[in-house]
């Protein structure tokens, strides 16, 4: 598809792109000067450390967990429940 920007450097996507108004767009340049468009989903920074490979690995890590699920409502259940877990992965 050929387009041409216009006096501000812009240019029209078409709506087949999935890009809607408003959406975040990362650019990168590359080297031999072709332009990626890379939609991505901008997160707030005040939830940034559950982005991290660690946190996300021990996400995944905990959905295959085999353990049963218990419902903890006081805190001497919590600390039955850390002492019975404490040696495990």
């Amino acid at each position: 598809m050929l387009t041409q920007t216009d006096s501000r450097r812009r240019i029209t996507l078409p709506p087949t792109t999935g890009i809607k108004p408003g959406d975040t767009v990362d650019i990168e340049v590359l080297e031999d000067g072709r332009i990626l468009l890379i939609p991505v989903e901008p997160v707030p920074r005040h939830q940034l450390w559950a982005w991290t490979v660690e946190t996300k690995e021990a996400i995944s890590r905990s959905l295959t967990d085999s353990r049963p699920s218990e419902k903890i409502e006081t805190e001497k259940d919590a600390e039955k429940v850390a002492q019975r877990w404490s040696g495990e992965d």
